[in-house]
């Protein structure tokens, strides 16, 4: 019975954290598109609310601020870049098996839009210092987890200094690409292809790492 109550309970607590990661996620989506649209200094925590349908309580128990709604939208590409990455394998470069992933495992219209809403907030990020600091927050979870592929990657014990620091090193390249691709797009309206971009990608691990990854390794 007191297993029974135990696993009851753990069933109960895990959906009502799924309902408050959906309803993060949700106001998230709200908050970004409201920031792209008006602006962040003409956005409150009552237009982000009434825009989810919630309480102005409930946005402030969920967030920090109403710059820090935009994290969930932002940890979506980050989980999603980290995902990737853990399926990358020996024989194929980065840009290599990210072209190859996106025909196998395209972007749905929801995932999509998120994407495009990250790219505006990194650009607007650029010119407001509390934006910056929610979408530096979600790269240094990025960096965490990029920091383990890292080290399988060079055949590194977890931990060690030199994937850590390459990680952080990569993370942080990636960053300069996402905003310049960002402000090329989104602000200059300037098409980039597929294989610009992954051209960018490869250069950015190559650049930040001396060589040492983003190519093909030994099995």
């Amino acid at each position: 019975m007191t297993g029974g109550w135990d696993i009851n309970t753990a069933a109960a607590s895990n959906t009502a954290e799924d309902k408050q990661a959906e309803a993060r996620l949700r106001v998230s989506r709200h908050a970004c598109e409201l920031f792209w649209e008006r602006g962040v200094a003409a956005t409150t925590g009552d237009d982000i609310a009434a825009a989810a349908g919630l309480s102005t309580r409930t946005i402030w128990r969920y967030f920090r601020s109403k710059e820090s709604c935009v994290e969930p939208v932002l940890a979506l590409s980050a989980r999603r870049f980290i995902a990737l990455a853990t399926r990358w394998p020996d024989e194929l470069s980065l840009a290599d098996h990210m072209a190859a992933d996106m025909l196998e495992n395209p972007l749905t219209e929801r995932e999509l839009a998120d994407e495009i809403a990250s790219l505006r907030i990194a650009t607007m990020s650029a010119t407001e210092p509390a934006l910056r600091t929610a979408y530096l927050m979600v790269h240094d979870d990025m960096e965490r987890g990029f920091a383990p592929v890292v080290a399988r990657r060079l055949r590194l014990p977890e931990g060690d200094l030199t994937a850590r620091l390459f990680a952080a090193a990569v993370t942080a390249a990636f960053r300069v690409v996402d905003e310049d691709v960002g402000r090329r797009v989104i602000v200059e309206k300037e098409r980039v292809s597929q294989q610009e971009a992954l051209a960018l990608v490869d250069r950015a691990i190559r650049d930040a790492t001396n060589g040492r990854l983003g190519g093909p390794v030994e099995p």
